[in-house]
């Protein structure tokens, strides 16, 4: 089949009309392949797809008899790191049918379902998991009489927090000076610390005006058991919790919505959040120093009224809650829906090291209509410090959900309206309270409040995606590899693609795994094919040029010409270029694992190096510091992927989205494929974390030697990564050093000059056949005794160890 960027202009014109209209192959593919339970058994029929014409999502509806039913959300994958994942004690709630299952989603109401309240005068509110798998459900109004995480409906609904006794702060932390306060009441938002922690939920207890609270949960739904703040224990009140007496904004009035923004600048380790409040400001939540400002009352308009009447109504101009999402790259934004003033309030972040600061803007679009609620279109599942629900993955897009027209907004990040949808479902006047999407990106809950204080929760399929990438997620179902992200990103890494898929117009190879494949997917090319080319040239002033939009930075060796398509663009080295910079395809092992890594740790160790041998980082030309690649050449690994899929396989995306090369309509269609395929990606890279070295290699005398020659400075055993600072064993500084005449190759990337190389980490070095950039070596002594540079007493002191030592040293190197 013929690439859709290199068709005619009717061809592409008849598309385009398609894709506006909403009945395009993306909005058809996105229907047919979405499952109402986002498993392979349970596919719609041809005849469902056609639900999403016109502009209209049919809902199913999952569950009714929720009162106030508000902020929702799919639990998702808790990874390496978080205490779900890692702490035996936990792990059980996240199986199968658990509380937590991934697959469950979390709904918000008002109400407690019969569990007696711990505190009668404040409000009741509940967080209920539920089985989206289930057959429709009405929920009982009294199933949690007999209290606790009580289940019904077979197991399809259980209770998962409320205003009650068990789930009081004082269960675990009785000395906190918020012991007497609940988990949830009148509960407005909900976000998953996915990568390193826990649920938290936003409260409203005492009206408006009133003290406002952020709950931080165990899974047992009651507030954090050995919560690092004893003060707070899992819960943060008005001004009670605060970080010191210098902070200037409690919790002081209603809390409206909450959204993860990543662990702490302070390097401990922990998890910030940000809040807004009724009163219109927002406030960040470190879970171990307390509560501090982050933008001023004002910054969101101003709400009068929150309470359980306002919460249930049906009325498309009363709000009680205002959803959040955070962006992290390649920028740190919030966004924050402002329903009352029809438009997204964006805090762009910055930190001192300590706290966190904010600039605001907002955005506005004639459809915006009450929009009460904001998703990202693809969730970030992969980095481990910033994996949440309300966390956007790299490149995605936002969905805004209008509570006045009932209707879903695609926007992109500046703004840009894609598409617009208004849901249609069997239920008599309801007013959409909340959304929230599920990890792999082909569904959206709706929850929405009807008459006579009921509520629902509701699903539709995502909308707006790609072609490519809904194709990719359609042949991800046929192989059976589609049940959840891990499985279709490991699909994904080793498809091939085809120029109807975006490949090319200029390629190296057709998949990901097609150089990265030794000794298994992921990891590195030991073939001549699996070497590229970055290319460039110096300029008569003598500055570097990497060719951009001329071929370069990476040549390409093979056209679709070579596939049956027709195109005119010849492939290999640009004619202009005078440098050629030969990179082999490295072993991508533990590559999940270095975005965990903090730049202010990675600073520290620089600081602690000798003067002689001290790395420096990579600074980008956007202020960010790279730590992947060649040169750390890449800030994020989520970009590293776009990098490659732009420059390897000619596939353009949200993080590149303009491809090198000009002709046979190259970037007709940019982007080619949207972040799902990007966070796929970097998902499946999670699967092949290295296994930390077993104590019997690091506790021998190769390791001593591995110091005592100073290997150890530049190749730093472990720096702080996953969860709170637990240790990722990488043999890397991740810092630029010179490593001498030999292996300078006159390539600039970022700051880094042709002299100068990142530290590769050694971790599973053993599965390595060829070594440093260009893979000339065949065998450590070889690779070892090329450094120069900074690395030159490393290496003249191994050549001076007996043949012993020598051979302890290497045995050390084959074992981490």
């Amino acid at each position: 089949m013929m690439s859709n960027k290199l068709r005619g202009s009717a061809t592409r014109k008849s598309w385009g009309a398609l894709y506006a209209s909403g009945a395009g192959l993306a909005a058809l593919l996105a229907a047919v392949t979405w499952s109402n339970a986002a498993t392979d058994k349970e596919q719609p029929t041809i005849e469902a797809a056609f639900r999403t014409r016109g502009g209209v999502l049919q809902a199913r509806v999952i569950a009714t008899g929720i009162p106030g039913a508000g902020a929702v959300a799919e639990v998702g994958d808790f990874l390496r790191g978080s205490p779900l994942h890692d702490n035996a004690a936990f792990t059980p709630f996240a199986q199968p049918g658990a509380v937590l299952d991934p697959k469950r989603v979390l709904v918000a109401s008002t109400s407690n379902f019969g569990e007696a309240p711990a505190r009668p005068l404040e409000p009741e509110g509940s967080v209920i998991s539920i089985d989206p798998n289930a057959a429709p459900l009405d929920v009982p109004a009294q199933f949690a009489r007999s209290g606790g995480q009580v289940s019904a409906l077979n197991g399809a609904l259980q209770m998962y927090a409320a205003q009650s006794q068990p789930f009081q702060n004082s269960v675990k932390e009785p000395q906190a000076v918020t012991s007497d306060l609940p988990s949830a009441s009148l509960p407005t938002g909900i976000s998953f610390n996915n990568g390193n922690g826990r649920p938290w939920l936003s409260n409203a207890p005492n009206g408006a005006g009133g003290m406002g609270t952020i709950t931080v949960l165990d899974p047992q739904g009651y507030p954090f058991a050995g919560a690092p703040d004893p003060v707070a224990g899992g819960v943060f009140a008005g001004n009670l919790t605060n970080r010191n007496a210098a902070t200037t904004q409690g919790i002081t009035s209603a809390a409206l919505g909450t959204a993860i923004i990543t662990k702490s600048p302070d390097l401990t380790g922990r998890a910030v959040f940000a809040a807004v409040l009724a009163d219109g400001s927002v406030v960040q939540i470190n879970v171990l120093k307390g509560v501090d400002a982050l933008a001023p009352p004002g910054t969101v308009t101003p709400l009068a009224k929150v309470d359980r009447t306002t919460a249930e109504s049906t009325d498309p101009n009363v709000v009680t809650r205002e959803g959040m999402a955070f962006n992290w790259v390649p920028s740190r934004n919030v966004f924050i829906a402002d329903p009352q003033a029809n438009r997204l309030v964006v805090l762009d972040l910055t930190d001192d090291g300590t706290k966190f600061a904010a600039t605001r803007r907002e955005i506005v679009a004639s459809q915006f209509n009450v929009p009460i609620d904001v998703a990202p279109t693809t969730r970030e599942i992969s980095a481990g410090s910033f994996a949440s629900n309300t966390t956007l993955g790299g490149g995605s897009d936002l969905y805004v959900l209008n509570r006045g027209d009932n209707s879903i907004v695609r926007i992109g990040l500046g703004g840009n309206v894609l598409a617009v949808r208004s849901i249609q479902a069997r239920v008599s006047g309801f007013r959409v309270n909340g959304m929230g999407v599920s990890s792999d990106g082909q569904s959206i809950y709706v929850t929405a409040t009807t008459p006579q204080s009921g509520g629902v929760l509701m699903v539709v399929p995502a909308f707006g995606a790609s072609a490519s990438t809904s194709l990719m997620v359609s042949q991800a179902r046929t192989a059976k590899m589609a049940s959840d992200m891990t499985s279709f990103g490991t699909f994904l890494f080793s498809l091939k693609l085809s120029p109807s898929q975006g490949l090319g117009p200029l390629f190296n190879d057709e998949s990901c795994a097609g150089c990265h494949k030794t000794p298994f997917p992921g990891g590195m090319g030991i073939d001549s094919d699996q070497q590229v080319h970055f290319v460039g040239r110096i300029l008569p002033n003598g500055k570097f040029d990497a060719l951009l939009g001329h071929g370069g930075p990476v040549a390409r060796l093979h056209s679709v010409t070579e596939l049956g398509v027709t195109c005119g663009l010849e492939p290999g080295i640009p004619p202009q270029a005078t440098v050629d910079s030969l990179r082999n395809a490295m072993s991508l092992r533990g590559n999940g694992l270095l975005d965990t890594i903090a730049l202010g740790d990675m600073l520290v160790n620089m600081a602690a190096q000798p003067q002689a041998v001290r790395g420096r980082p990579n600074m980008l030309p956007d202020g960010r510091v790279g730590k992947f690649g060649w040169k750390a050449h890449v800030a994020t690994l989520v970009e590293f992927m776009g990098n490659a899929f732009r420059n390897e396989l000619g596939v353009t995306n949200p993080l590149q989205p303009a491809d090198e090369v000009s002709g046979c309509a190259a970037n007709k269609n940019s982007p080619e494929v949207d972040a799902l395929t990007l966070q796929a990606a970097a998902k499946f890279l999670n699967t092949i974390d290295p296994p930390a070295p077993p104590t019997t290699c690091t506790g021998g005398s190769g390791a001593a030697l591995f110091q005592s020659t100073g290997c150890a400075t530049c190749h730093t055993p472990s720096l702080p990564g996953p969860g709170a600072r637990q240790s990722v064993q990488l043999y890397s500084d991740l810092l630029l050093h010179d490593m001498g005449p030999l292996l300078a190759d006159r390539t600039v990337q970022g700051s880094a000059q042709g002299n100068e190389w990142r530290t590769m980490p050694l971790w599973r070095v053993s599965e390595r056949t060829r070594f440093l950039h260009d893979g000339r070596a065949l065998n450590l002594t070889q690779a070892i005794t090329t450094h120069g540079g900074q690395a030159q007493a490393s290496r003249d002191a191994f050549l001076n160890l007996d043949s012993i030592s020598r051979q302890a040293l290497l045995s050390f190197l084959g074992c981490i």
